[in-house]
């Protein structure tokens, strides 16, 4: 359960997404080791990243524990700078309270995984099923191995030695990006686990109750997906000859040629370098907007000629939706079933953690 947005506090799912922020950041780079630049200056709070001081030193610096597990500060803060573009609209003294709500939210957030993995481990190791722990911990690792390597691959970073350096540009470390994919991937996998049978029991009469009960949420809008292939009677001696010419392309898309072949072989305007996309899908959006009419008239698979005054457009829809309340098909009867299965993942994820909670009672001294 990916997010990219900020997660509730009590949201039972903590990010296992890299969210570095595509920003210079205020942060000072710490150096040529990998830790997270110290919080100096102000008393209680950083100028720059104001999330809440201790007393002691910021890499060994306790703001929780779990039993004798520790949560160290530094962890709650890498979390905390991932969260650095949603400071950037506030002035100084409400990103100041921001930044202390947000470090209340990454902290528990760590609390939560932390339990449930403790919880895993434990369980897994009374069973005695430790080859199942272990083969856990390297599909972990092998999962936090393909994220960071798509992560610079998507951003263009060539060596891991940039890549450190560009995390701690944003007050990051290697190892703490390593560590929340792997711990969020085990709590992911376990929670999932151990909720699937409560998922499963989702029927086929709650998918219907809840299509009539949330019909508002099915309602489709009037769109098209539409392609265009461009003839220009400049280009034909006699404008029959373009006439003649845009038919024959039509009447071949219309017998279910490869119009995106069609319109590379044959294109003669700009969709030719869309690979025949046609601009817009919403009525009123369409363009060029003389087109409009005669694409919504069409049926998704149908093609058309268009006579401009330049020269022909030959349209086909690719997909097609009308206004109104989507039909109750297979495709959204799987929708709905998995809207469903999130709820039902949701409240007993969070049902669980709670329990735990109170069982194992965290002992939290950031805000003291």
């Amino acid at each position: 359960m990916p997010p990219t947005a900020p997660i509730p506090l009590e949201s039972p799912t903590p990010a296992g997404d890299i969210r570095i922020p595509e920003l210079k950041g205020p942060v000072t780079p710490a150096g040529g080791t990998e830790t997270a630049p110290p919080l100096t200056a102000t008393p209680g709070m950083d100028p720059t990243l104001s999330v809440p001081r201790l007393e002691g030193d910021a890499q060994v610096r306790i703001v929780a524990s779990i039993g004798n597990n520790p949560i160290y500060e530094s962890e709650v803060r890498e979390a905390v700078y991932q969260r650095m573009g949603e400071f950037m609209r506030y002035t100084q003294s409400q990103r100041q309270a921001k930044e202390r709500d947000i470090f209340r939210e990454e902290l528990r957030k760590i609390i939560e995984r932390e339990l449930v993995v403790d919880e895993m481990i434990a369980t897994l190791t009374a069973k005695k099923q430790t080859t199942m722990l272990n083969k856990l911990r390297e599909t972990a690792g092998k999962e936090a191995d393909t994220r960071l390597k798509e992560f610079k691959k998507d951003r263009g970073i060539p060596t891991d030695a940039e890549f450190r350096s560009v995390l701690r540009s944003q007050g990051l470390t290697l190892s703490g990006i390593r560590r929340q994919i792997e711990r969020s991937f085990m709590m992911q996998t376990y929670l999932r686990e151990k909720l699937t049978p409560m998922m499963d029991k989702v029927s086929l009469s709650d998918l219907r109750e809840y299509y009539s009960a949330h019909a508002s949420d099915f309602r489709a809008e009037d769109a098209v997906k539409w392609q265009d292939l461009y003839v220009e009677k400049e280009q034909f001696k006699t404008a029959d000859g373009a006439r003649q010419f845009a038919t024959s392309l039509s009447n071949r898309a219309a017998k279910g040629e490869d119009f995106i072949k069609l319109v590379a072989d044959h294109g003669m305007g700009d969709t030719k370098l869309r690979n025949g996309a046609g601009v817009g899908e919403k009525p009123g959006e369409i363009f060029p907007q003389e087109l409009e009419p005669a694409i919504l008239s069409l049926k998704a698979g149908q093609v058309t000629i268009k006579e401009t005054e330049t020269g022909y457009h030959i349209l086909r829809v690719a997909e097609r939706s009308y206004a109104g309340t989507q039909p109750y098909t297979e495709k959204l009867q799987g929708e709905i079933r998995r809207r469903l299965q999130n709820e039902i993942f949701e409240r007993e994820a969070k049902r669980f953690i709670d329990t735990i909670w109170k069982r194992s009672q965290p002992q939290i001294w950031a805000d003291k």
